[in-house]
């Protein structure tokens, strides 16, 4: 191999590289995984355990001034066989006086789970919704259909959250995507 291949090989990695890690999801901060760690204590039974590997924070803006982390958290091994829940969970953002990040938990709500869904990535588009104080949380998200496996789903849709009042609630069906 010339010096100008391996030049242009070693530059292609390079790029690469720097593509998967630039639209990957950020990794939480270590108060907000600790607040993940101590829900997914509380949303596991006696078997399941939380996956931090596959866990992911978002930071948006519902309304000007407001900060609020939405993380995706899965939680695996329920009755000890070989299904998984993703959770979607919402913590308001603060500092506290001695200006160290505080997290506190607003709502969580099963999203996703073996043979029903899937959320590969957290990338939350949000809206104002109809409702005063509403903030609509749009996700896109991958279906169980009649002809895959239960942890393959494969057709595209769209999940709509509402956040109001301090409750995450799912509005009605998702919508396919094309």
């Amino acid at each position: 191999m010339t010096s100008a291949c391996r030049l242009l090989l070693a530059l292609l990695l390079a790029a690469l590289a720097s593509l998967s890690v630039a639209a990957g999801p950020a990794k939480p901060p270590k108060p907000l995984l600790a607040q993940i760690q101590r829900l997914g204590e509380l949303l596991r039974d006696s078997h399941a355990v939380l996956y931090p590997e596959a866990t992911q924070v978002q930071f948006v803006s519902p309304r000007k001034g407001e900060e609020m982390a939405l993380t995706m958290f899965t939680v695996e091994g329920f009755g000890g066989g070989n299904s998984h829940v993703q959770y979607l969970a919402a913590f308001s953002t603060e500092t506290s006086d001695q200006g160290k990040p505080h997290y506190s938990l607003i709502d969580v709500v099963q999203i996703a789970g073996k043979g029903w869904r899937g959320i590969p990535t957290l990338a939350a588009r949000l809206a104002p919704g109809p409702a005063r104080g509403e903030t609509l949380i749009t996700l896109d998200a991958l279906e169980v259909t009649a002809d895959d496996a239960p942890n393959f789903p494969s057709k595209k849709i769209t999940v709509t959250l509402s956040l109001k009042g301090g409750r995450l609630a799912e509005l009605a069906g998702p919508e396919s995507r094309k």
